[in-house]
């Protein structure tokens, strides 16, 4: 009886103990602070596709020396010029947004010119009148919808050269 009690008791503790860890897994998945992707090409072709993709944000600074690019505070959670959202946000005045795009040179092991771009949304949520504005973790659409968008405009200019069309 003592066997079956203990055999009972750690198997009633080792089920409790995976169900709480598979419940508070899928929960809370991890946010990240930026996203990056490295592109082929001179910091001067990725710059100019990066402010053709920004083209729907008022833009606060963009210097190439320092390699930044900050935009104004957005109302809302996203850009609804640039997408319109899967889910329904209940109260989108409540959320406000800047986005920070920093630029690196890179040189690649066979000495071609790489650019990398890291993205950062600083996403707030007003709270209330005490506690004002506070940071919210971004769900990442935006931010890779930016990256896409500087890719695919550095993949059209290579493909219009290569023609020797006017670009």
């Amino acid at each position: 009886m003592k066997r079956i009690t203990g055999f009972f008791l750690r198997s009633l503790c080792l089920f409790s103990l995976f169900f709480a860890v598979g419940c508070a897994s899928l929960d809370n998945p991890p946010q990240r602070e930026f996203y990056t992707r490295i592109y082929d090409g001179p910091l001067d072709e990725v710059w100019v596709a990066a402010l053709k993709s920004l083209s729907d944000y008022p833009l606060k600074m963009s210097n190439k020396d320092s390699g930044q690019i900050i935009s104004e505070l957005v109302n809302g959670p996203y850009n609804d010029l640039l997408l319109t959202y899967p889910e329904r946000i209940e109260l989108p005045e409540r959320f406000r947004y800047s986005l920070s795009l920093n630029f690196a040179k890179l040189i690649s092991e066979n000495d071609k010119p790489l650019t990398r771009i890291r993205v950062i949304k600083k996403l707030e949520k007003f709270q209330d009148f005490y506690t004002g504005w506070t940071a919210y973790p971004s769900d990442g659409i935006e931010e890779r919808v930016l990256l896409y968008r500087v890719e695919h405009l550095l993949r059209m200019e290579k493909m219009l050269s290569a023609q020797n069309l006017p670009q």
